[in-house]
């Protein structure tokens, strides 16, 4: 078994590369980095909310949102706009171009899902869902019993 743990893991290391790499070529040429689609995406959905919001969501740390976001307001994609009951954090706003790079961002996704499960029936990306929810609730498991023996 542990014969084919190892090879599943690389298989995961290598979906996981593979995808990051098209992606990121691709979001460079718009001056964005790999993670910064999910936060404009996030921006999208819930406009007006601040970068502590953002980073709790996804699961990302302060720091690392607050440099993509001061690196995406230097390029247009966002505005920072007053918080009038707390002047020490401001709301987030997508502009115009921002708008217009998550309605891009949206169909390229869409198409790399496409090419990403080309061939596969409908039960089997069902089936794969459910073994990868699975294996996240294991280590989501571990990580809080870990967090219990600090």
């Amino acid at each position: 078994m542990e014969q084919k743990v190892e090879k599943l893991d690389t298989a995961f290391k290598r979906f996981h590369g593979l995808r990051r790499e098209i992606i990121d070529a691709k979001f460079r040429e718009y001056g964005l980095g790999f993670g910064q689609p999910p936060i404009l995406k996030y921006l999208s959905d819930h406009e007006n909310v601040t970068q502590k919001e953002i980073a709790d969501c996804l699961h990302v740390s302060q720091p690392a949102i607050a440099k993509s976001l001061k690196k995406m307001e230097e390029a247009g994609f966002i505005v920072r706009l007053e918080n009038k009951k707390d002047t020490r954090c401001h709301k987030l706003k997508l502009t115009k171009k921002g708008k217009e790079i998550v309605s891009f961002a949206d169909d390229y996704f869409l198409n790399i899902d496409n090419i990403t499960y080309t061939g596969f029936t409908e039960d089997e990306i069902e089936l794969l869902s459910s073994f990868v929810e699975r294996m996240n609730k294991n280590l989501m498991s571990f990580s809080k019993k870990e967090d219990t023996n600090v």
